[in-house]
């Protein structure tokens, strides 16, 4: 196993566990300083219905580790393009849209953490692309 595929299946590991922990996190302290911030973005929401969005997203972020971990796995078994552009193709997908939705919405913060997320996944991946040539 390359580090590159162990690298991206902990990235995936890390999404599978913190989406699994989301919906409970959310009753704890560790997120008043996320819901503050949302609360002064979204003036008129209030703490329990964003409690429960937050906290329902958590097993889709969960699913979504679950998902890219065996796509990792499968794309680096079969090391072809169509497997490398899948990868960067549903990373862009997610990246793109959530960042403009957040953007539009002036959750700025989001910003940021996905810029963050799609650097530590992306470059590997890149730096890997020529790896991926069989059709």
């Amino acid at each position: 196993m390359s580090k590159t595929e162990k690298w991206l299946k902990f990235i995936a590991i890390i999404h599978i566990i913190g989406g699994v922990l989301l919906p409970l996190v959310v009753f704890t302290p560790i997120a008043t300083p996320y819901f503050e911030y949302l609360l002064g973005t979204f003036p008129q929401g209030d703490l329990t219905s964003m409690r429960f969005l937050i906290g329902v997203f958590g097993p889709t972020v969960a699913s979504w580790g679950l998902l890219f971990y065996y796509t990792v796995g499968k794309a680096f078994q079969s090391r072809t393009t169509k497997d490398w552009w899948f990868l960067v193709t549903a990373i862009l997908i997610w990246s793109v849209l959530d960042t403009m939705f957040s953007l539009h919405f002036g959750v700025t913060s989001h910003f940021y953490i996905n810029a963050l997320i799609v650097l530590l996944l992306l470059i590997p991946i890149l730096i890997q692309k020529s790896q991926f040539s069989k059709e």
